[in-house]
């Protein structure tokens, strides 16, 4: 039985994603490890994002203290590879979409159009969505998307 899902995302530059997920987007840092070789050794547990630290891994989230909000983790290339080779070489994006709900979108969508590589403008569509695609800094596409009111 599934509880949630997370997404597990590599990243060339973990914290350069963790700053842009934070920064502008609005998510927390839950938690971050900078070398998972590491282990827990002492300074290894990151709990604050600081421009240009290196890390390995981090678990960011929308709400931290809500259980269902929007959650993602991001991983090192180097790291990631290490535990699923098959993940050897792959580019970094995906032929998904990461699809977000929004109480409103057009509002989300002017507070950060100018930050991110808009690939969709909000737009109406049949099945009673209001959505909007955009590029993160790793390439990933994310859509936010706001339930109509039935009339």
């Amino acid at each position: 039985m599934h509880n949630s899902l997370i997404p597990n995302l590599m990243a060339d530059d973990v914290n350069e994603t963790a700053l842009f997920y934070q920064n502008i987007l609005g998510f927390s840092l839950i938690v971050g490890v900078a070398d998972f070789e590491k282990e827990m050794e002492d300074g290894n547990i990151v709990m604050e994002l600081k421009k240009g630290q290196k890390l390995d891994w981090v678990n960011m989230k929308m709400k931290p203290k809500d259980p269902a909000s929007e959650e993602f983790m991001f991983q090192s290339r180097k790291s990631l590879e290490h535990d699923v080779p098959a993940l050897e070489g792959v580019s970094i994006g995906a032929s998904q979409t990461l699809y977000l709900r929004s109480k409103d979108v057009d509002a989300h969508f002017a507070s950060i159009k100018d930050k991110v590589e808009v690939i969709q403008e909000p737009i109406t569509r049949f099945y009673g969505m209001r959505e909007w695609y955009f590029k993160d800094i790793n390439g990933y596409i994310l859509c936010y998307g706001q339930e109509l009111a039935n009339d």
